[in-house]
């Protein structure tokens, strides 16, 4: 007569083995394309939450394709003028590169930081916007995000910007 413990074993001996070859495993392996300029919409958050001399903003990519794909490293952002010329120079990038899978309609952030210009430069540019190209997209990828407060340094870097992350970020909230 087999123990309580004893069948709870033997019967996860024999389900084990073939979860591990069901469709869940055979996904696993698939690998999934990086998305697209079309799947990709890029929007933020106007609402910043500061500490330090910065103000952290979140900026949201969305797959609005289809199919599954993937975002890996960092956004490209440039404040722009309201002409669409760049003002001061793109941000730099902060943290370890991260790869997100993306379901169709889901939301991947990085963290935007715009330091205080006062602090670096002195007299900066007001920017009206911003052009953010998702990672591993070619720059004619880039979306324009308008009304975007931001003032930048015109000759040194004063946005940094955070690699994607999985879900959408909280404002106020989110800090990487």
């Amino acid at each position: 007569m087999k123990t309580w413990f004893q069948a709870v074993m033997v019967g996860a001996s024999i389900l084990v083995p073939t979860s591990l070859v069901g469709p869940a495993a055979a996904s696993a392996t698939a690998p999934v394309a990086g998305c697209s300029a079309a799947s990709i919409e890029v929007w933020a958050s106007s609402e910043g939450n500061g500490t330090a001399g910065t103000i952290y903003y979140a900026l949201e990519l969305s797959n609005l394709g289809p199919k599954t794909c993937t975002l890996h490293g960092f956004p490209s952002v440039r404040a722009v003028t309201k002409a669409g010329a760049q003002a001061g120079k793109p941000a730099s990038h902060r943290g370890t590169p991260t790869t997100v899978v993306l379901s169709a309609g889901a939301t991947a952030h990085a963290i935007l930081g715009v330091v205080d210009v006062g602090a670096l430069c002195g007299n900066g540019i007001a920017a009206a916007g911003l052009k953010v190209v998702p990672p591993g997209l070619a720059s004619s990828a880039a979306e324009e995000i308008d009304n975007f407060p931001a003032t930048v340094c015109p000759n040194e870097p004063s946005m940094h910007v955070g690699p994607v992350r999985p879900g959408t970020a909280i404002p106020l909230y989110t800090s990487s």
